[in-house]
């Protein structure tokens, strides 16, 4: 075969060759940027997404209470992913929505809990097949949280430093002959009418109806003895607490305290702390 014949074999496979070659260079660049590289695959994306939930507290009767009225704090989200891993969402309870975090897309169940402090957890209606798509964020249904706004208060009055609430000073005692209760809502707010029931164990001794404009005066209460209320509604208080010494007052708690729902009852010992520039109280509490 002749130069001549051997060039004009070769020169289609040439052209052949340098053609595919081009095609794979320009496909290679056609989703180039300006700064040249291989481009992303769009099919591949991994963008995460968002769900955001709006919820609403009611008492049993489906009136509108708030989060701090029966101490929660917080919304919690359990996510559990079809084809990834689960998450765990917390959102501020006052908030009354929230957006979770950055989530992988996918198909979720949800399980949806209202959480506090002295709360049990109370569950809404889970959500099941919530579509998560990449880049978006995904509303779930509202949730709606019913809790029993009331609880109950379980108090015992005590002066540390005394032998006794009740005994004379000369005995080591408190010298306390009269007391008075008040309970406001959120410091000075409005007064709860609590009725207490008084006991020594598992003796009656009488009830305390509290009336913060005009307080009833019943006589010492010794330490011994206990206060109880049942069906107070939940929710931050001060209580205020006075000893007295005839006519002077001479013995004062003002603690802080917030009363559980679910009618769980809040237990502990209200202190009373000496008024020494009082006229007509001692100059100084009695040693044990």
């Amino acid at each position: 075969m002749s130069e001549h014949a051997t060039l004009v074999v070769m020169s289609p496979r040439l052209f052949i060759v340098v053609g595919v070659l081009g095609l794979i260079g320009a496909a290679s660049c056609s989703s180039c940027g300006s700064g040249g590289g291989f481009p992303i695959d769009a099919g591949g994306s991994s963008s995460p997404g968002t769900v955001t939930l709006a919820w609403s507290l009611t008492d049993i009767a489906g009136a509108a209470i708030t989060c701090d009225q029966v101490g929660a704090n917080s919304v919690a989200l359990t996510l559990q992913g079809h084809a990834t891993a689960g998450a765990l969402v917390s959102l501020s309870c006052a908030a009354g929505q929230g957006t979770s975090q950055a989530l992988p897309p996918d198909t979720y169940d949800v399980a949806i809990e209202l959480h506090g402090a002295s709360l049990t957890a109370i569950s809404a209606t889970p959500q099941k097949g919530v579509v998560v798509r990449a880049g978006a964020d995904t509303r779930l249904a509202a949730a709606v949280f019913a809790v029993d706004p009331h609880g109950a208060i379980a108090f015992s009055i005590n002066v540390p430093q005394a032998a006794s609430n009740c005994g004379a000073a000369s005995d080591q005692g408190a010298g306390i002959t009269a007391t008075t209760i008040t309970l406001q809502h959120d410091g000075n707010g409005p007064c709860e009418p609590v009725l207490f029931t008084h006991t020594k164990g598992t003796t009656p001794l009488g009830t305390y109806t509290v009336d913060c404009g005009s307080p009833m005066v019943v006589n010492c209460v010794e330490r011994d003895e206990a206060l109880t209320a049942t069906g107070v509604a939940s929710g931050g208080y001060t209580v205020h607490v006075v000893g007295k010494i005839n006519a002077a007052a001479c013995w004062r708690n003002d603690d802080t305290l917030q009363v559980p729902a679910q009618g769980h009852t809040l237990s502990g010992t209200w202190n009373l702390a000496l008024q020494s520039t009082v006229s007509g109280c001692p100059a100084q509490a009695p040693g044990p």
